[in-house]
């Protein structure tokens, strides 16, 4: 069953990867191009984040978590990564999510933005949170929401540790076909009356970031949860 790496690469400042002249853009060639050598390796896809400049992100498809496990005992995984630490500003922390559906997932990072929310837990995480993604997609697919192009959510594998909060994380991924119309789509009563399917109100803090500001809301009314939020144009790299 196909699941994702997702490798989040602080740049080093001044680097750019859209240039054909530059060591970090062949940096990310080459690393692509390990990585299609790689039978086990089905998709690559990468792009900046839209509120972090410096921030690649890159979600990178395995045939297995065994496979992926496998490549990292071949001699093409050095190259990988010494290319992935001529391009990082510090240490990654790679980690795999089961994405579903993922034919929507596709589609969603392949839109031309794609809106990433993470939600830390403290520990597992709630046994019904997978279902309540699913009846927040079917929301946007039922009502037809306007720009919108795919929607996906999985659990991590690993534990992952942000502001404190150590556990299983939850991560969404909804295809837009801009940053605008996932801002108007915030401000519509059927986002009001239907964000509730989403476990933010759980949070200790929740971080809601767009492009150019920052906003922080919730009450610290539970110890559980905490959501980072972002939009990536991965359509940039592929």
């Amino acid at each position: 069953m196909p699941i994702t790496e997702v490798v989040l690469c602080p740049l080093v400042p001044g680097s750019d990867v859209c240039s054909s002249h530059e060591s970090a853009a062949a940096a990310l060639r080459d690393t692509v191009d390990g990585l299609r050598r790689c039978s086990g390796c089905q998709h690559f896809i990468a792009g900046m984040q839209l509120e972090n400049v410096d921030m690649l992100e890159a979600l990178v498809t395995w045939e297995s978590l065994e496979k992926h496990y496998e490549f990292k005992k071949t001699p093409d995984h050095g190259p990988v990564l010494t290319n992935l630490i001529k391009l990082r500003a510090r240490p990654v922390t790679p980690y795999h999510v089961d994405f579903r559906p993922f034919t929507a997932f596709i589609r969603a990072t392949e839109a031309p933005v794609t809106e990433v929310a993470t939600f830390y837990f403290e520990g597992a995480a709630p046994t019904a949170v997978l279902d309540r993604f699913t009846r927040f997609r079917e929301v946007l697919s039922k009502q037809h929401v306007s720009g919108v192009m795919g929607a996906a959510a999985g659990l991590s594998h690993e534990a992952l540790e942000s502001e404190g909060v150590k556990g299983t994380a939850a991560v969404l991924v909804i295809g837009w076909e801009s940053v605008d119309a996932h801002m108007a789509f915030q401000k519509t009563q059927l986002f009001k009356d239907s964000v509730g399917l989403l476990p933010v109100t759980e949070a200790k803090r929740v971080e809601m970031v767009k492009p150019k500001m920052m906003t922080e809301c919730g009450a610290p009314v539970a110890n559980t949860c905490l959501l980072t939020q972002h939009h990536t144009s991965f359509a940039a790299f592929k």
